[in-house]
């Protein structure tokens, strides 16, 4: 009999970069750390983030919104 691999567990997180809003899903498995799946941006195609992970919720979040302030460069 095959384990099933566990659902990540999401948390969808707003916020606001360079004047733009965002919605980022931040995902992690039990016990594991944060990646970020896909950051909507108002009025952009959505973003993907590379395979990175951090070990906190927090900082899964500070890199997203790092992500959309580097738009504007």
């Amino acid at each position: 009999m095959e384990l099933e691999k566990p659902e990540p567990i999401e948390e969808f997180v707003p916020g606001v970069a360079n004047g733009r809003n965002y919605m980022a899903k931040l995902c992690h498995y039990p016990d594991g750390p944060w990646y970020i799946e896909v950051v909507h941006v108002e009025s952009l195609p959505p973003l993907n983030d590379s395979d990175r992970t951090w070990p906190t919720r927090d900082e899964a979040a500070q890199a997203a919104d790092q992500l959309v302030a580097a738009l504007a460069h």
